[in-house]
């Protein structure tokens, strides 16, 4: 079993510091009912955890938007429209790029819409693009289309992806894409982690319920606890993270 020491010895060093960090939990894909969003809902409502669902609105069934209404700490942004690729052969999967960009508005705000009439006040008006992909010239763009955030995932350059439109971003995730497409490892994982203590903007978490193994699940039940309980930590939702732009040294306010 991994050693957890080294990582709440750098929380207590910020708690000693006086400092904290910020810390919150995306998951994306949702949208279908199924048992491993029941398991990810009833997870979150039994750790009082603050969890970001990205929800494809093309996917959204009936029994899920029941699920994920009637769970209390969970906010709702949208993950594209359909989570179908317009890439070129050979290129990465993209959704939001690839085609003409009125066919991409037009998607966009059908999708907003569905969301808005399902989840009304849970629902928040931020884009997560499928694969976390997005043509950077549709930026200028999201917030005429009445996108008030952008969530992708690694280190950001700026706390606004464009005037009005912040960008708060995921760093960590527990699957191993690009390998087995299992569970990534606790070592990796908790490293990772320790690389991000000092960092200078919102540690965001990033799952994906629907293809998680036990490994997965085992880790993500141990770092909420470990993050919930830590008086370093600052367990945030959306909502607070996306109401006001969190700027890093060095930015214009």
């Amino acid at each position: 079993m991994t050693d957890w020491k080294p990582f709440h010895r750098a929380l207590d060093a910020v708690a000693e510091r006086g400092e904290t960090i910020e810390f919150w939990w995306r998951d994306d894909d949702a949208g279908r009912d199924s048992p491993a969003l029941k398991r990810l809902l009833d997870l979150a409502d039994q750790q009082n955890a603050p969890l970001t669902l990205a929800v494809v609105p093309a996917w959204l069934e009936p029994a899920a938007q029941a699920s994920i209404a009637a769970s209390a700490g969970s906010i709702v942004l949208q993950h594209g429209y359909a989570h179908v690729n317009h890439g070129q052969a050979g290129e990465k999967s993209i959704e939001l790029g690839g085609r003409p960009v009125d066919q991409i508005a037009g998607e966009l705000k059908t999708g907003k819409a569905v969301l808005e009439d399902a989840f009304g006040a849970t629902f928040m008006p931020i884009l997560v693009p499928p694969w976390n992909r997005i043509d950077q010239g549709l930026h200028p763009l999201l917030g005429g289309w009445g996108f008030q955030g952008l969530s992708v995932f690694g280190k950001r350059v700026s706390a606004e992806i464009s005037p009005g439109v912040a960008l708060v971003n995921t760093h960590l995730d527990p699957i191993d894409w690009r390998g087995t497409r299992g569970f990534l490892g606790e070592g990796v994982l908790l490293e990772r982690l320790l690389d991000h203590v000092d960092a200078d903007e919102p540690i965001g978490f990033l799952t994906h319920h629907l293809v998680m193994d036990e490994a997965c699940w085992a880790f993500l039940e141990c770092l909420l606890s470990a993050v919930s309980r830590h008086p370093a930590i600052r367990f945030c939702s959306a909502s607070s993270l996306f109401s006001s732009p969190h700027l890093t040294d060095g930015e214009a306010a």
